[in-house]
C-alpha cells in the first residue's frame, strides 16, 4: 500500500506539471529516454592498429591556414576543418588501442612505444588545431564557422587553448615517458629475504613480526624507485603550469579535468568529511573489522559476477543498459584476467565509441569490481564517439559506477547468501574509506605542489601526517601505489565528491527504490561536456560543497549500522 501510495502521488506531481517525484525533501525529475548512438559490428580482435599518417595531418592544416587568409574559400574551409577532425578521431582512436594493448601486455615494447608516440603527436595536434582555429575565428569566415560548429564548441576551444601551448611539448613528452616508466615499473614483483628465501607481498604471513617487517623492507624499495619517477613527474608538471601562466599547478590541473569547482571548495569538503565521515568510518571499522576479515568470498570472483549483473539489468534498468552488457559479450569488449604481464589496474576506456572494459583479477577479485566498470563502461555507451575539444567530467562518470555498485546490493542474496548483509556493509565501509582517501590523497598533491622541491622523504613523512589526521594511523609509504598520482593528478578527489552522491542515491533508494533509479538513470545520461554541479542538479543531487548532504549521509549510515 505504501509503494502504491507513492505511485500515485508521483503520477499526481507529473500531471500538475512538475519534474519528478518527492521522497523526503529528494525531487527527482522523470527520466528521459536514453539516446543511445550507432556503435559498429566489430570485436575487439579483430580492432586492426595502424599508426595515423601525423604529416598528412599536418599537411592538412597548413594547407588550410593557407587557405584562411585568402577571400572565397567558405566552403573549403568548413569541409577541411571536418575532415581533420575526423583525422584527429582515428588518431585518438589508434592511441585507446596501443594503450588497451600495451596494458594487456606491458612486455611488448612495440605499443609502448606506439602509444608514446601517439600522444605527443597528439598534444602538437592540439596546438596545431587552436592555432587553426584562432585563424578562422580572427577572419570573414568566423560566422559562418561558429553557425556550423556552434556556440558550445567555440566556448571550449577558448577555455582548452590555455591548457596547451608549443611551449610545453616537450615537457609533455617527458612526462608521458615517466608515466610509461612508472607502469612499467609499478608492474615488476618487489621481493624481499626472509630466514634465506625470498618472499613477495602474497607470500608474507603478517601474523609473523618477521614477515612484517618484509612487508616494510618491499614497499621502502617500491617508494625509493617509484617516488624518485614521481618527484621528476613534479618538477616536469610545476614547469608545464608556469610555462602556461598559472601560479600553481594545482590550479592547471583543476582546469585541465574540466572542474566547475576550485581547490577551495575542495578544502571545505575536506573539512566536512573530516568532521562527519573520519569518526563514523572509525566506529564502523571497531564494529567490524573482525567480522569482515573473516569474510570469505574467494568463491565468488570477478567473473562470476557476469550472470549476475545480466540478471540485474534485464529486471529493472532500462533496456540501452542491457544492450550496453549485451554488445560488449558479443563484440568482447573486455580483458578480465591475471597475466603477470596485464598492467595493475581496474578500469574502462573507449576506443573511438566503442567502450572497453579492462580488470586485472589479481588485484581485483570481487564482483563489485565489474559492476564499477560497467557502471563506467555503460557512461561510454551512451556517450559515442567524441570529437577534438570534447570532454567527460570525472566527477560525473565516477557516480556512475559507484552508484551502480550501490545499486546492486538488490541481488547480493542472490550473490553472496548468508553474507549479503556483511557485503553490504563491506561495499559502505570501503565507500567511507573512499571518501577518506580521496580527500586524503588531494591534500596530499596540494601540500606537495605547494613546495614541490621536498624530499622523497619529507613527501613520505607528509603522507602520513594526513593520513593519520583521517584514518587515525600513518601509511607514509604505500601512496605510490596510486597509479592516478602519476597519470592523472587530482583526479583522486572525485572519488570522494562521487561517493558522496552514490551514497546520497544510496540513501534515496532505503526510502524508494523506484526514485534511486530514476536519480541512476537521469545521471547516466549526462556524458559529454556537462558541468558535474549541473548534472548533480538536474538529475535530484545534492550539491557536497554547500549542503548538508554529508552530515546527512553519515547521520543515515550510524543509524542503520551502529
Amino acid at each position: 500500500m505504501k509503494k502504491k501510495y507513492r505511485l500515485l502521488t508521483c503520477l499526481l506531481v507529473f500531471m500538475l506539471g512538475l519534474t519528478g517525484c518527492t521522497t523526503d525533501g529528494y525531487n527527482i525529475p522523470q527520466p528521459q529516454a536514453e539516446v543511445v548512438p550507432e556503435h559498429s559490428d566489430l570485436n575487439f580482435e579483430d580492432m586492426s592498429y595502424e599508426r595515423p599518417d601525423i604529416d598528412a595531418i599536418n599537411q592538412k592544416i597548413n594547407d588550410l591556414l593557407a587557405k584562411v587568409v585568402l577571400e572565397g574559400n567558405q566552403e573549403e574551409i568548413l569541409k577541411g576543418y571536418d575532415e581533420i577532425l575526423n583525422d584527429l578521431k582515428e588518431v585518438d582512436q589508434m592511441e585507446s588501442l596501443a594503450s588497451i594493448k600495451n596494458n594487456i601486455d606491458l612486455s611488448d615494447s612495440y605499443y609502448e612505444e606506439e602509444y608514446q608516440f601517439l600522444t605527443s603527436a597528439f598534444v602538437k595536434l592540439d596546438n596545431r588545431m587552436n592555432e587553426l582555429t584562432e585563424a578562422i575565428l580572427t577572419t570573414s569566415y568566423k560566422d559562418a564557422f561558429v553557425k556550423k560548429m556552434g556556440e558550445d564548441f567555440i566556448e571550449r576551444y577558448e577555455k582548452n587553448k590555455k591548457l596547451n601551448s608549443p611551449e610545453i611539448e616537450e615537457l609533455s613528452e617527458q612526462e608521458t615517458a615517466l608515466i610509461n616508466e612508472y607502469s612499467k615499473t609499478a608492474a615488476k614483483e618487489y621481493t624481499t629475504m626472509i630466514n634465506g628465501q625470498s618472499k613477495t607481498i602474497d607470500d608474507l604471513d603478517f601474523n609473523k613480526q618477521e614477515d612484517i617487517d618484509g612487508y616494510y623492507d618491499i614497499y621502502e624499495q617500491k617508494n625509493k624507485e617509484l617516488g624518485t619517477i614521481y618527484k621528476k613527474l613534479v618538477s616536469i608538471r610545476v614547469e608545464i603550469a608556469k610555462k602556461l601562466g598559472y601560479e600553481n599547478y594545482t590550479d592547471y590541473a583543476y582546469d585541465l579535468l574540466g572542474r566547475d569547482f576550485s581547490k577551495e571548495d575542495a578544502e571545505k569538503f575536506e573539512e566536512a568529511v573530516l568532521e562527519y565521515v573520519a569518526p563514523l568510518a572509525a566506529k564502523m571499522d571497531t564494529k567490524y573489522q573482525e567480522k569482515l576479515q573473516k569474510l570469505d568470498t574467494s568463491e565468488i570472483t570477478v567473473e562470476s559476477g557476469f550472470s549476475y549483473l545480466k540478471t540485474a539489468l534485464k529486471q529493472e534498468f532500462p533496456k540501452a543498459m542491457q544492450d550496453a552488457y549485451d554488445y560488449m559479450q558479443k563484440h568482447h569488449l573486455y580483458q578480465i584476467d591475471d597475466d603477470s604481464n596485464m598492467l595493475h589496474a581496474g578500469y574502462t576506456t573507449i576506443i573511438e565509441n566503442e567502450p572497453f572494459l579492462f580488470i586485472n583479477t589479481s588485484d581485483y577479485k570481487d564482483p563489485s569490481t565489474l559492476f564499477h566498470e560497467f557502471g563506467h563502461y555503460y557512461n561510454f555507451y551512451l556517450m559515442g564517439g567524441t570529437s577534438w575539444n570534447d570532454g567527460n567530467n570525472l566527477d560525473i562518470a565516477e557516480i556512475h559506477s559507484q552508484a551502480f555498485e550501490l545499486l546492486m546490493f538488490e541481488y547480493y542474496d542472490e550473490i553472496y547468501g548468508s553474507d549479503a548483509k556483511l557485503m553490504e556493509i563491506k561495499v559502505i565501509n570501503d565507500m567511507l574509506n573512499s571518501i577518506l582517501q580521496g580527500c586524503i590523497e588531494d591534500e596530499f598533491q596540494r601540500k606537495v605542489f605547494e613546495n614541490p622541491d621536498i624530499s622523497l622523504e619529507e613527501m613520505n613523512t607528509l603522507h602520513g601526517q594526513i593520513y593519520q589526521k583521517y584514518m587515525g594511523y600513518p601509511l607514509e609509504y604505500e601512496w605510490v601505489d596510486i597509479h592516478h598520482h602519476f597519470e592523472t593528478p587530482f583526479y583522486y578527489i572525485s572519488y570522494a565528491t562521487s561517493a558522496v552522491s552514490s551514497l546520497e542515491l544510496w540513501l534515496v533508494g532505503t526510502k524508494n527504490r523506484e526514485d534511486a533509479l530514476n536519480a541512476y538513470r537521469n545521471m547516466t545520461q549526462n556524458t559529454l561536456n556537462v558541468d558535474y554541479l549541473d548534472a548533480l542538479k538536474d538529475s535530484g543531487f545534492s550539491n557536497p560543497f554547500t549542503s548538508k548532504v554529508i552530515k546527512n549521509i553519515s547521520s543515515e549510515i550510524k543509524r542503520e549500522f551502529l
